[in-house]
């Protein structure tokens, strides 16, 4: 079974401007919690096949454009080499919209399938999606205020931004 976590966040700017920044595969690090940096694989920047490599504190990790729809988003599918990580087949997906008065709706959407049949499923929706939505909620959140105020979110930053979107 696949699991879904999304998130939705309204940003005051408008969906041309947000895609000029969302195509920019060099910089998650500076909207994604947690990432230190951001390595291209490829020469190629944008579209399908491009690829790079995300660092974290612990652990590095490869992300590869599987889904390219020109201005308004693109998914990409998270492996290691040639080995799915940090769980089987997971995607991510980033997607803009227009949103009344100039502004876009920015959605982050991780899907994942657990391993180990049926008790994986379980241990998926009981364990793992919870964390996870957290997860796309922040990258959301740190997504608004990158692409607003063009500054790194601190963690303060993105508390804040919880309390005002609950």
């Amino acid at each position: 079974m696949t699991s879904v976590a999304s998130f939705t966040v309204e940003i005051d700017i408008p969906r041309e401007k947000a895609w000029e920044i969302m195509q920019d595969l060099t910089v998650p690090h500076n909207y994604v919690p947690g990432l230190l940096k951001t390595e291209m694989h490829t020469e190629q920047l944008t579209g399908v096949g491009t690829s790079r490599r995300v660092f974290k504190k612990m652990m590095a990790l490869d992300e590869t454009v599987i889904e390219w729809n020109e201005g308004y988003g693109f998914t990409i599918k998270l492996h290691d080499g040639n080995k799915d990580k940090p769980l089987p087949q997971s995607t991510f997906t980033y997607a803009i919209k227009d949103a009344p008065n100039n502004k876009t709706y920015f959605t982050a959407t991780m899907q994942y399938q657990f391993w180990m049949g049926k008790l994986g499923d379980i241990i998926s929706q009981i364990l793992v999606l919870p964390f996870v939505k957290n997860e796309i909620r922040d990258v959301a959140l740190a997504v608004k205020h990158y692409y607003e105020l063009g500054t790194k979110p601190t963690a303060a930053d993105i508390k804040r931004l919880r309390l005002s979107n609950a």
